[in-house]
This record gives structure tokens, C-alpha cells and sequence, in this order.
């Protein structure tokens, strides 16, 4: 369900007010998000959704905003600064040799960011990126690391001794007949 459709323009009024209020006392915003999805019974997340997409919609249209009576001289969205590809190989470095020296992924992104929270969590987006849609990238990375002899942890070794377990446990829980036909099943392929 579209729950942008369900907004009032005295509720969007309110929202941008709070948000702006927080603003000046130096808050963040979330507080804001918070009290409005008390106030209408939307989710935060919801509420934050909404803000930004009106906010992007008030930013190419500022006359809609205008004729509403809405301020947005305070909203200001942080401009998208791409990663460079040697930051993409010096972070999938950083936490795969991290992680062979026994650190959680997350303590290596913390380490990384110096505890700088929106830093941590953007690494941590473009590490889970990276890994799921850019394997053969790490591959590159890890064997770079290895290639000058550092131990390196490989985060898709786990995932196939994983998938092999399963497969054994699969096997062991079916009864005889079931397990010769999958067996032949396998065969055929």
C-alpha cells in the first residue's frame, strides 16, 4: 500500500516544521520521524520515506512548496559522492584481513570509520553490495592478499562448506528409496 497517498497537506506541513525545529536545536531528525509516526500511526520509516521524497519533489518544484506554505530552505540532502574503485578494494581489503585476524566485519567497519556512525553504515552497504553482486572482484582482492602472503578470510568458503553441510544432512534424513532417486536424479545431470 502507497502510504504517501495517505498525507494530508496539514500533516506534511507539520512534518517539514518538526523536522526543521530539530534542524535548529541541532538534533537529528529522526526525532522528528519519531514524534510524527506517533502523531499519524505510520511507521518511522514510513515517515522518513515521505519526508524525503516530498523534500526532492519540493526541491525540483519549489512553487508547490511555496503555494502550500512549507519551508524548505533548511532541507538539504547530502550530495551522492560515489565510491572510487581503489576505496571499493582498500575496504574489501580492510575487512576480509581483518577478519582473518579474528575481528567481526562490523568491528572492522567501525575501525575504518574511526566510530563515525553514517560512515560505518555506508561502508557496510557497499561491502554487502560488493559481496553479492561483484564476486569476482573480492576474488581479486583476496588473491592479491594472499599473493603477498597476508592471511585473508574468504567469505564465499564458508558459504559453500555451508551449502555442502546441508546437502549432507539432506541426504541423511531421507529414507532409502528417496535417497537412490535423488542420487540418480544427480547422475542424469
Amino acid at each position: 500500500m502507497n502510504n504517501q497517498a495517505n498525507w494530508t497537506i496539514e500533516q506534511t506541513k507539520q512534518l517539514f516544521e518538526m523536522c526543521d525545529n530539530m534542524r535548529k536545536c541541532g538534533k537529528g531528525l529522526s526525532a522528528a520521524f519519531g514524534e510524527m509516526s506517533k502523531r499519524t500511526g505510520k511507521s518511522v520509516n514510513s515517515v522518513r520515506n515521505y519526508y524525503y521524497a516530498q523534500a526532492k519533489t519540493f526541491e525540483l518544484v519549489p512553487e508547490v512548496a511555496a503555494k502550500l506554505g512549507i519551508k524548505t530552505h533548511g532541507v538539504k540532502r547530502a550530495a551522492f559522492v560515489p565510491f572510487t574503485e581503489k576505496e571499493i578494494d582498500s575496504l574489501i581489503e580492510h575487512i576480509l584481513v581483518s577478519k582473518a585476524a579474528g575481528k567481526s566485519v562490523r568491528a572492522a567497519i567501525l575501525e575504518l570509520s574511526k566510530g563515525d556512525g553514517k560512515l560505518a553504515l555506508r561502508y557496510q552497504n557497499k561491502y554487502r553490495s560488493v559481496l553479492v553482486a561483484h564476486r569476482d572482484r573480492v576474488e581479486s582482492v583476496i588473491n592479491k592478499i594472499e599473493a603477498r602472503g597476508d592471511k585473508c578470510f574468504n567469505p564465499y568458503a564458508r558459504s559453500k562448506a555451508d551449502n555442502f553441510d546441508r546437502l549432507t544432512q539432506y541426504l541423511a534424513a531421507l529414507d532409502h528409496d528417496r535417497a537412490k532417486k535423488f542420487l540418480d536424479l544427480i547422475e542424469k545431470l
